[in-house]
Protein backbone atom coordinates (compact mmCIF):
# COMPACT_ATOMS: atom_id res chain seq x y z
CA UNK A 1 0.00 0.00 0.00
CA UNK A 2 1.44 3.39 -0.77
CA UNK A 3 2.33 6.15 1.89
CA UNK A 4 -0.75 8.44 0.35
CA UNK A 5 -2.96 5.56 -0.15
CA UNK A 6 -2.45 4.77 4.11
CA UNK A 7 -2.95 8.75 4.70
CA UNK A 8 -6.33 8.59 2.50
CA UNK A 9 -7.37 5.78 4.33
CA UNK A 10 -6.74 7.54 7.96
CA UNK A 11 -8.20 10.50 6.74
CA UNK A 12 -11.24 8.57 5.94
CA UNK A 13 -11.00 6.72 9.25
CA UNK A 14 -11.24 10.15 11.25
CA UNK A 15 -14.30 11.63 9.54
CA UNK A 16 -16.29 8.19 10.07
CA UNK A 17 -14.99 8.18 13.85
CA UNK A 18 -16.00 12.59 13.85
CA UNK A 19 -19.55 11.50 11.99
CA UNK A 20 -20.41 8.81 14.69
CA UNK A 21 -19.28 11.54 17.72
CA UNK A 22 -21.23 13.91 16.29
CA UNK A 23 -24.32 11.58 16.59
CA UNK A 24 -23.56 10.85 19.78
CA UNK A 25 -23.55 13.97 21.11
CA UNK A 26 -26.58 15.32 19.12
CA UNK A 27 -28.75 12.57 20.57
CA UNK A 28 -27.23 12.76 24.61
CA UNK A 29 -26.36 16.31 25.08
CA UNK A 30 -29.80 17.91 26.35
CA UNK A 31 -32.17 15.14 25.49
CA UNK A 32 -35.66 15.88 26.33
CA UNK A 33 -36.23 13.20 28.35
CA UNK A 34 -33.18 14.89 31.12
CA UNK A 35 -35.70 18.27 31.17
CA UNK A 36 -38.43 18.09 33.55
CA UNK A 37 -42.24 18.53 32.03
CA UNK A 38 -43.18 21.91 31.78
CA UNK A 39 -47.16 22.42 33.10
CA UNK A 40 -49.72 21.61 30.69
CA UNK A 41 -51.23 24.33 31.52
CA UNK A 42 -48.77 26.64 30.27
CA UNK A 43 -47.96 27.46 25.99
CA UNK A 44 -44.10 26.19 26.96
CA UNK A 45 -45.59 22.78 28.46
CA UNK A 46 -48.08 22.25 25.35
CA UNK A 47 -45.38 22.91 22.98
CA UNK A 48 -43.05 20.58 24.70
CA UNK A 49 -45.67 17.82 25.26
CA UNK A 50 -46.05 18.48 21.84
CA UNK A 51 -42.71 17.92 20.65
CA UNK A 52 -42.24 14.61 22.45
CA UNK A 53 -45.38 13.39 21.52
CA UNK A 54 -43.72 14.04 17.98
CA UNK A 55 -40.74 12.17 18.78
CA UNK A 56 -41.74 9.17 20.37
CA UNK A 57 -44.16 8.61 16.76
CA UNK A 58 -47.65 9.33 19.11
CA UNK A 59 -49.19 11.42 16.28
CA UNK A 60 -52.78 11.04 17.46
CA UNK A 61 -52.01 12.83 20.86
CA UNK A 62 -49.82 15.13 19.01
CA UNK A 63 -52.55 16.11 16.98
CA UNK A 64 -54.43 16.53 20.48
CA UNK A 65 -52.41 19.67 21.05
CA UNK A 66 -53.07 21.65 17.89
CA UNK A 67 -56.34 23.87 17.10
CA UNK A 68 -55.86 23.81 13.14
CA UNK A 69 -58.89 24.70 10.36
CA UNK A 70 -60.53 20.59 9.35
CA UNK A 71 -57.98 21.11 6.18
CA UNK A 72 -54.98 21.20 8.28
CA UNK A 73 -56.65 18.36 9.91
CA UNK A 74 -56.89 16.51 6.82
CA UNK A 75 -53.69 16.71 6.56
CA UNK A 76 -52.28 15.33 9.70
CA UNK A 77 -53.66 11.93 9.08
CA UNK A 78 -51.71 10.03 7.39
CA UNK A 79 -49.54 10.58 9.79
CA UNK A 80 -51.55 8.51 12.41
CA UNK A 81 -51.03 4.83 10.45
CA UNK A 82 -47.10 5.81 9.53
CA UNK A 83 -44.12 4.00 10.34
CA UNK A 84 -40.82 5.29 10.06
CA UNK A 85 -38.23 3.07 8.47
CA UNK A 86 -34.41 2.90 10.16
CA UNK A 87 -33.13 4.81 6.76
CA UNK A 88 -35.50 7.56 7.22
CA UNK A 89 -35.21 8.54 10.87
CA UNK A 90 -33.09 11.13 12.23
CA UNK A 91 -32.11 12.75 15.48
CA UNK A 92 -33.06 15.97 16.75
CA UNK A 93 -33.36 18.09 20.03
CA UNK A 94 -35.58 20.78 20.81
CA UNK A 95 -34.64 23.96 23.17
CA UNK A 96 -37.46 26.35 24.55
CA UNK A 97 -36.81 29.52 23.74
CA UNK A 98 -38.56 33.25 24.27
CA UNK A 99 -42.37 33.60 25.69
CA UNK A 100 -44.69 35.56 24.98
CA UNK A 101 -48.06 35.89 26.24
CA UNK A 102 -51.02 38.54 25.08
CA UNK A 103 -54.01 37.92 26.78
CA UNK A 104 -55.60 34.81 24.82
CA UNK A 105 -52.83 34.01 22.38
CA UNK A 106 -48.74 33.44 22.70
CA UNK A 107 -45.85 32.35 20.84
CA UNK A 108 -43.20 30.47 21.85
CA UNK A 109 -39.67 30.12 19.80
CA UNK A 110 -38.20 26.32 19.71
CA UNK A 111 -35.04 25.81 18.32
CA UNK A 112 -34.80 22.57 16.31
CA UNK A 113 -30.97 20.88 15.58
CA UNK A 114 -31.51 17.78 13.14
CA UNK A 115 -29.11 15.15 12.78
CA UNK A 116 -29.54 13.76 9.12
CA UNK A 117 -26.13 11.89 7.94
CA UNK A 118 -24.39 13.79 5.22
CA UNK A 119 -21.70 13.75 2.88
CA UNK A 120 -18.17 14.07 4.87
CA UNK A 121 -17.96 17.78 4.23
CA UNK A 122 -21.24 18.59 4.86
CA UNK A 123 -22.65 19.70 8.40
CA UNK A 124 -24.93 17.06 9.05
CA UNK A 125 -26.63 19.13 12.32
CA UNK A 126 -28.86 21.24 10.28
CA UNK A 127 -30.81 24.00 12.95
CA UNK A 128 -34.09 25.54 12.02
CA UNK A 129 -35.66 28.40 14.22
CA UNK A 130 -39.43 28.32 14.47
CA UNK A 131 -41.64 29.82 16.20
CA UNK A 132 -45.11 28.60 17.38
CA UNK A 133 -48.32 30.30 18.19
CA UNK A 134 -50.88 29.46 20.60
CA UNK A 135 -53.96 30.20 21.30
CA UNK A 136 -56.37 29.71 24.56
CA UNK A 137 -59.32 27.59 24.76
CA UNK A 138 -61.12 27.09 27.92
CA UNK A 139 -58.08 26.50 30.43
CA UNK A 140 -55.66 25.00 27.93
CA UNK A 141 -53.28 26.16 25.27
CA UNK A 142 -53.52 25.01 21.45
CA UNK A 143 -50.80 25.25 18.80
CA UNK A 144 -52.22 26.90 15.91
CA UNK A 145 -49.28 27.57 13.66
CA UNK A 146 -47.17 25.71 12.46
CA UNK A 147 -49.21 22.45 11.95
CA UNK A 148 -46.88 20.51 9.51
CA UNK A 149 -43.32 20.50 10.69
CA UNK A 150 -42.84 17.60 8.18
CA UNK A 151 -39.18 18.39 8.34
CA UNK A 152 -38.99 16.26 11.80
CA UNK A 153 -41.40 13.18 10.77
Amino acid sequence: MKSSSRWLYVFGIAIGVLVIATVVLVLTIGSPSDEPLLSEDTPEGTVQRFLLALRDGDYLAAEGYLSPSEDDRTDLKFLRNRTVSSSESSGWKATLGNTIIKDDEASVEVIIDIFRPRGPFENAVNTQQTTFFLVKEDTSWKITSPVNIWWLY
